[in-house]
């Protein structure tokens, strides 16, 4: 009987960032300056937020987009 419970628990997806409470709002185009249009982190940050719109505002499954956005934002940053 402890198998089959360990096996059901296991196929359960586990959301980290589920609860709403916990989650930050998506910023907008105007707040990062690098995200604007005609910026040059203008694509990654589009990336992000069709990622983040197919997944219903979920971060996990777009850290990849995340990722590129924030190194090109950093890069720019610095400039």
């Amino acid at each position: 009987m402890g198998a089959s419970v360990s096996k059901r628990e296991s196929k359960d997806v586990v959301c980290v960032d589920c609860d709403k409470k916990t989650q930050k709002d998506l910023p907008s185009d105007k707040q990062l300056s690098s995200a604007c249009d005609g910026m040059p982190c203008e694509l990654l940050y589009k990336a992000v937020v069709d990622c983040m719109d197919e997944n219903n505002g979920q971060i996990a499954p777009c850290v990849t987009e995340w990722d590129a956005f924030k190194e090109c934002h950093s890069r720019h940053l610095r400039q």
